[in-house]
């Protein structure tokens, strides 16, 4: 008789998510994650050798569900779109948004197998090429065109909606307008400066 697995590898990840996401990365230990999932540590360590590699596994999940829903349209070029699908992203997901933003970059997650660490830079570098593509669109002849792309498609509307999330606070609809506004300007601005 085939014995099902009571736990699995994606049950653990989201068990490290949701600590991660209430009480930041530091909180997250190996005993952490089994209690969150309700499973012997026995189970955890069978499925994962380290809390790094629990994180990792859990920051390139939460990435690759941010890719999915909000970076395929930097490569569009549509940086409205981009920054709704953001803000949704955050409303619809707010425990990966708060995992997501405890860092700008990929968290040092330490020891960690090759093949671990070649996941991770490949889940850069695709980001990276979007956001780049996104540049060679809309902004080729603005001087540091990356740095105004950054500020329309993260740093407005990250700093909008953080406070939100990080009280657990649902994300009023105003929000929305004050974006669009901050948006248009900069992007009205990008164009006389051409």
């Amino acid at each position: 008789m085939v014995r099902i697995a009571k736990y699995n590898e994606d049950g653990f990840i989201e068990s490290a998510i949701r600590i991660a996401a209430q009480c930041g990365i530091g909180a997250v230990s190996m005993a952490s994650i089994a209690s969150q999932a309700g499973a012997p540590i026995g189970s955890l360590y069978h499925r994962f050798d380290s809390r790094n590699t629990v994180l990792a596994r859990a920051w390139l999940k939460v990435r690759a569900d941010f890719r999915g829903e909000v970076c395929c349209h930097w490569a569009g070029g549509d940086t409205w779109r981009a920054v709704e699908a953001l803000v949704q992203w955050c409303r619809s997901k707010p425990v990966y948004a708060r995992f997501m933003l405890q860092s700008d970059e990929a968290p040092d997650f330490g020891e960690l197998p090759p093949a671990l660490r070649a996941e991770l830079e490949a889940d850069q570098a695709e980001l990276d090429a979007a956001f780049t593509r996104c540049v060679q669109t809309l902004l080729p002849r603005v001087d540091n065109p990356a740095h105004v792309l950054r500020f329309i498609l993260i740093g407005a509307p990250v700093a909008i909606v953080k406070p939100f999330l990080s009280q657990d606070l649902p994300i009023p609809p105003s929000i929305d307008a004050v974006l669009r506004s901050s948006h248009d300007a900069v992007c009205s601005w990008a164009v006389k400066a051409q």
